[in-house]
């Protein structure tokens, strides 16, 4: 999970909407009673505007095209869907409010279900003081949270067990990068004229630009990757001796 953000602007089609459709589902709950007592084809029929492209390009645009919280993407966790954070069933009135609407996969979704974050929060990658620094660490392919709401998030979202193996791919591919990494810093150690030094620091560089390439914003599980590469003995080790030998450069 990383920090995410919306668009300022929220998408027209919501300005000019979100009263009429917000007041129509109302008066569907009040005819039926309850909400889950709506037949089902007029539900459908009252919820599908929450679909309509321009407001779900916008926002499956804001989380690169991944799940919100487990950033996973369409071929790996299922489709994106639009998530109500705070569940419809329960909290109607904000069932077309942008504030309220996040991309989800399939899995996500599901496992959240109706969880009702009013009575037991999660965490909202949306919001704007989180930090997922503050919140997770990992042991190898493994998700824990840091307080009690991350350790909750973890719970409601089903990111245990469902996460091991990509995880353990992207440690796979992680290990071998960080090899070509350190075999690149030992070799530097025999350069023994300025040239053949520069030429190695050039393959460490590109070394270095390979294993972050993992942790940009729009790679799938990047905060995954930025954990374990910040977390790197070799990895820091390689940016300490970059940043002398730029440091030397004339």
């Amino acid at each position: 999970m990383i920090k995410l953000e919306k668009p300022v602007d929220i998408p027209q089609i919501l300005q000019d909407k979100q009263r009429e459709w917000t007041d129509h589902l109302l008066s569907l709950v009040s005819k039926y009673g309850s909400y889950k007592d709506i037949p089902k084809e007029e539900k459908a029929s009252a919820l599908s505007h929450y679909r309509h492209k321009d407001i779900t390009t916008p926002l499956f645009d804001s989380s690169h095209q991944k799940c919100a919280f487990c950033e996973g993407t369409p071929k790996d966790s299922g489709n994106i869907e639009v998530e109500h954070f705070y569940p419809k069933s329960k909290y109607h009135n904000k069932t077309f409010e942008w504030e309220n609407f996040l991309p989800s996969c399939r899995k996500c979704n599901d496992s959240k279900l109706t969880h009702d974050v009013g009575v037991q929060p999660i965490l909202n990658p949306y919001d704007e003081d989180f930090n997922p620094t503050q919140h997770f660490e990992f042991i190898l392919a493994r998700m824990k949270g840091k307080t009690e709401i991350a350790k909750m998030t973890i719970e409601v979202c089903g990111l245990k067990s469902r996460l091991y193996d990509p995880y353990s791919k992207l440690i796979k591919v992680f290990c071998e990068y960080e090899q070509t990494l350190e075999e690149a810093l030992e070799e530097l150690i025999g350069k023994d004229t300025d040239r053949k030094r520069l030429n190695q620091i050039r393959k460490i560089s590109d070394s270095i630009d390979r294993i972050e390439s993992l942790m940009k914003p729009t790679e799938k599980y990047s905060y995954f990757c930025s954990y374990m590469i910040k977390h790197s003995e070799i990895y820091n080790e390689a940016k300490h001796v970059l940043s002398d030998a730029l440091a030397n450069v004339d």
